[in-house]
């Protein structure tokens, strides 16, 4: 998951039984509904609170997951535990009619379906190989992107790569951003970072779920990002466009936020210059736009994302005065 973590609760265990018997751990809803697959639609109606213009391109470890489970099933611990609960359903084998059944009988009344909470992007990229939730929009069948985009406002969440790059050596998750088995034992995040960037110039470009695909990919027309969301001051920022676009009944709080907690006291500054050098090289456009649409021109300014629990350093003070700075 995007910055995963534990989270308010334990994931809930569905891997082996029915997908019936499992949503007896769900409750079931009453409201809106998402469209059944044979209507050939995707997420259409709004939240129901007056904002219904954004979707969601899920830009990998961007925060994806924290944002479509609060537009799900709203802000709380019972609504983190559906959530564990609903992805462990839709992680099983099943037709994309009854995945969307799913949705209908257990996201809340005026819930939003975006990104991979939406069984039409479980869908496998040609270009890419991995699954359209975590493919830019551009390589979409037009007809799965017209209809889930439609003429809606795209937004994205935009993250410095130095920082995003630890958060995947911090999750060491796998399949999902990677697992960095020989470098956990003492947090080398210099040397997981180097060797991340080494794979993806030799080839590797969309492995791992596509998670070191460049951002700047997914503001790429037709169908990239327009809006623009500083993952720098997260959940804030967000926050922030739900008010403006008059979603009144999202609002991401602190323990709605997954994100990931191993080697807690490492950062962006622990990158020596030959690593930051490699991050330079891979993500220039990445660079560009959080120049463009932030004014965050510096990119050898280290950072980390102060709004969300165990994401600095515990003596982020410290770490300043001795973090790496590259001519």
């Amino acid at each position: 998951m995007s910055d995963t973590g534990q989270g308010a609760c334990e994931r809930v265990d569905l891997a082996a039984g029915e997908p019936g018997a499992a949503l007896g751990l769900l409750q079931r809803e009453s409201g809106k509904h998402r469209p059944p697959a044979s209507a050939g639609a995707v997420g259409v109606e709004g939240s129901g609170a007056g904002g219904e213009d954004l979707v969601l391109q899920h830009i990998p470890f961007n925060f994806g997951h924290t944002t479509e489970k609060v537009a799900a099933f709203g802000s709380g611990e019972i609504a983190m535990a559906k959530y564990y609960a609903f992805e462990g359903v839709l992680s099983m084998n099943m037709p994309r009619e009854e995945r969307w059944a799913v949705v209908n009988r257990t996201y809340r009344p005026g819930a939003e379906v975006w990104g991979h909470s939406n069984p039409d992007l479980f869908e496998t990229s040609k270009v890419t190989g991995c699954p359209l939730y975590f493919t830019p929009g551009k390589y979409w069948p037009k007809d799965i992107a017209q209809s889930y985009f439609g003429n809606k406002t795209i937004f994205g969440m935009l993250r410095d790569p130095y920082e995003r790059l630890v958060a995947m050596f911090r999750g060491n998750l796998g399949a999902y951003g990677g697992w960095y088995p020989e470098f956990i034992p003492t947090c080398d995040v210099n040397g997981a970072v180097r060797k991340m960037m080494t794979d993806y110039l030799a080839g590797e470009i969309y492995a791992k779920e596509c998670c070191f695909v460049p951002q700047a990919e997914y503001f790429d027309a037709p169908f990239g990002i327009t809006l623009a969301v500083d993952n720098r001051r997260f959940p804030t920022s967000l926050n922030e466009i739900f008010a403006d676009h008059g979603y009144t009944d999202l609002h991401i709080e602190t323990e709605d936020i997954l994100h990931v907690t191993g080697c807690p006291e490492v950062w962006a500054g622990d990158l020596d210059c030959e690593t930051k050098a490699l991050v330079k090289q891979v993500y220039a456009r990445d660079f560009e736009l959080l120049r463009e649409r932030f004014g965050y021109c510096d990119q050898e300014e280290n950072c980390c994302i102060e709004g969300v629990p165990l994401m600095c350093p515990s003596n982020l003070d410290e770490k300043r005065k001795t973090a790496t700075r590259c001519a």
